[in-house]
């Protein structure tokens, strides 16, 4: 069984949410997209007509877990030999510790493969006057094909987790046996029940002396070997020190060797600006990696080539480094948070410090990146549907993103994109095709030692998207929210009424930051809101019955494959209430109620048994399609297909003794 889970780490507890989708019926005159997006299957009105239906999805906690540190990093491997068979998750904590934990099924729990500490200070390259772990900018970055990850700690020290692999490359086979020449190694010293090898500290300044001030780094795609990617630079950047270290930063590029402990270089770009602080890599067909900055952002790719914008009048006088203008636009980048849209259409979101959403297209010329253009999302599209500062952001897949926030509600948002505008014009590559890939095969040849692609594959990608986004393409929506109280700026103690002979009192809270403030009041109980009422005299037994209905058009479901799929083809309900009663001669009797929003109304409709003897029981079968009506001396099952009424088959009369 697969499972799609987001994983949320708030200081030091950790929770594990599954994603659970259902279809909601958009109609004509509905209002705000967003707003009618809400997943509200079982108040829509039944005469109400169909216009469309889309999905929505919902985060519901599977489970919680208090953790012995505050976490500052979370990276998703793919461990060998996992109890689950799914992927291990590896937590970085801010005392330079790491813990590689993995979901236990069976006690539905997670369970602890390995901790690596980190915080020795008789470390190789740790100096008396070091800042202190929690001083330093300490995070972790993964290997996007998990051989390995390096957790960045202390002033310039790397430790590598080195992970074991099932799949070895020819190099690593003997040509004296058939055997891997690490099984060799297993059957001398035994079978590694670890799915780690042993880790290591490099200091930084072992790649390159220069590497004395690091700003960021993480492992890029596409390369045969753990390869990754570095911002550094040999002196502090600072801004009152504009004028004499302008320009000073290096984005190196290193690749690995696990086994030996060392590295090679493989490019350097040097001369780029001061307020760089991420470094962003990227799939095929891009490549490469984002370098994000205060005032710019800039591409450089597997070869070394830049393209990059400014966002503001100050990136001129903060940098020489070239840049198209994009002045205009005004931007802030700082924390900002960047997350690629779709691998297929290699699109970027943005989410400023403000929440406001932008776009980040690329033109291609070949396998090249040629330019880069940055796109507002209007208001009408959703680019201002986020209140808060984002934190994190976490591709969920299907056009699903996770937006964190530490500054008020994180929120799970869905994006579509107008189909006729992400095909992408065709280039003149398809016509000469044949007389590219002549003139670079002896380019390719050499790349591919290298990179971890094929020239065919990456022609054909890049023909459909050698050409930009259209601007208005993408629109965004909220599909769910986690709730948030944080940060707490003030307290008041509201005390309850003078009447109130409990004394109940409130605590009134200021809370979030910017457009996500609100002020909150803390209870110590619950206070339900009555919708509606009805009065069911004598009842003493209540089932409320989802009954599914076919689904329109071709809509099939393929229930036991894909959970999230399958739920998509509900695309409406009948909902019904079963009450069991005693009316006033002391005769057992059932009555049906049908939902329509907040209303409950009596219905006589379907074959359900009314009359005779009373009902212990009503459920549903065969994900909803069947209803099951337990009685005293029979069970009675019901064919839920027609969408008027339950219809009572004789054939599926079960009789019990």
């Amino acid at each position: 069984m697969q499972s799609n889970n987001l994983v949320v780490a708030k200081n030091s507890l950790l929770q594990i949410f599954e994603l659970k989708a259902t279809t909601t019926e958009v109609t004509p005159g509905g209002g705000n997209e967003s707003e009618n997006a809400a997943a509200n299957l079982d108040t829509e009105a039944a005469d109400v007509p169909l216009q469309r239906t889309e999905s929505t999805a919902k985060l519901v906690l599977v489970g919680e877990f208090p953790l012995a540190g505050t976490v500052i990093s979370l990276a998703r491997v793919k461990a060998l030999n996992t109890k689950s068979k799914g992927e291990a998750l590896l937590v970085a904590f801010r005392d330079a510790k790491l813990s590689l934990v993995e979901w236990d099924p069976e006690t539905y729990n997670l369970h602890t493969i390995s901790i690596h500490y980190y915080e020795n200070p008789d470390l190789p390259g740790i100096a008396p006057w070091s800042a202190d772990l929690k001083d330093t900018y300490n995070f972790l970055t993964a290997d996007p094909s998990s051989r390995c990850a390096a957790l960045k700690f202390g002033t310039h020290n790397l430790a590598i987790l080195p992970f074991r692999q099932r799949d070895l490359v020819e190099d690593d086979y003997d040509s004296d046996a058939e055997a891997p020449k690490e099984t060799k190694a297993e059957q001398a010293n035994g079978d590694h029940k670890t799915p780690y090898s042993s880790s290591f500290v490099l200091p930084l300044t072992n790649l390159d002396p220069t590497l004395t001030h690091p700003v960021h780094l993480a492992f890029l795609h596409e390369y045969r070997e753990p390869t990754f990617g570095i911002v550094a630079a040999s002196r502090a950047t600072a801004p009152s020190l504009l004028a004499h270290r302008k320009d000073i930063l290096t984005y190196s590029v290193f690749t690995l060797d696990l086994e030996q402990k060392a590295s090679t270089t493989l490019l350097s770009v040097t001369g780029l600006p001061y307020d760089i602080t991420r470094v962003v890599p990227l799939p095929s067909p891009i490549g490469g990696a984002l370098l994000v900055g205060g005032n710019e952002i800039i591409h450089v790719d597997q070869g070394g080539k830049t393209n990059g914008v400014a966002v503001n009048e100050f990136a001129k006088a903060c940098t020489s480094f070239p840049l198209s203008d994009q002045s205009d636009l005004a931007l802030q980048l700082e924390g900002c948070q960047v997350e690629l849209l779709s691998q297929d259409t290699g699109d970027v979101m943005i989410v400023l410090n403000s929440g406001r959403i932008l776009i980040l297209t690329f033109t291609l010329d070949g396998r090249t990146v040629s330019g880069m253009t940055i796109q507002t999302v209007s208001e009408d599209h959703g680019g201002q549907i986020l209140k808060a500062a984002a934190s994190c952001t976490s591709n969920l897949g299907r056009g699903r993103l996770f937006v964190g926030s530490e500054d008020g509600e994180s929120v799970m948002l869905g994006w579509t994109g107008s189909s006729t505008q992400l095909r992408r014009k065709q280039t003149n590559a398809d016509s000469d095709g044949d007389e590219d890939m002549s003139d670079e095969g002896d380019m390719d040849d050499m790349e591919d030692d290298l990179y971890n692609d094929t020239a065919p594959a990456v022609q054909k990608i890049t023909a459909a998207v050698s050409e930009p986004t259209a601007p208005g393409t993408y629109t965004f929506r909220i599909h769910d929210v986690l709730p948030s109280i944080a940060p707490i700026k003030t307290a008041v103690l509201h005390p309850g009424k003078v009447t109130d002979s409990l004394n109940k009192g409130e605590i009134m809270l200021s809370t979030g930051r910017g457009s996500a403030g609100a002020i909150t009041a803390l209870d110590r109980e619950l206070h339900p809101v009555s919708i509606a009422t009805k009065e069911l005299p004598s009842a003493h037994g209540v089932w409320a019955v989802h009954a599914r209905k076919q689904a329109p058009g071709d809509v099939t479901a393929a229930f036991g494959e894909d959970t999230e799929a399958n739920m998509a083809t509900d695309v409406d309900y009948d909902q019904y209430l079963v009450v069991s009663k005693t009316i006033d001669d002391g005769t057992e009797t059932t009555v049906v109620y049908e939902v329509n929003g907040n209303e409950l109304t009596e219905t006589d409709k379907g074959d359900f048994e009314r009359e005779e003897g009373s009902t212990l029981f009503v459920g549903v079968l065969a994900a909803g399609t069947k209803v099951v009506q337990v009685m005293r001396t029979e069970v009675r099952t019901y064919d839920s297909g027609r969408p008027d009424h339950l219809h009572y088959p004789p054939s599926q009369t079960n009789f019990v003794k």
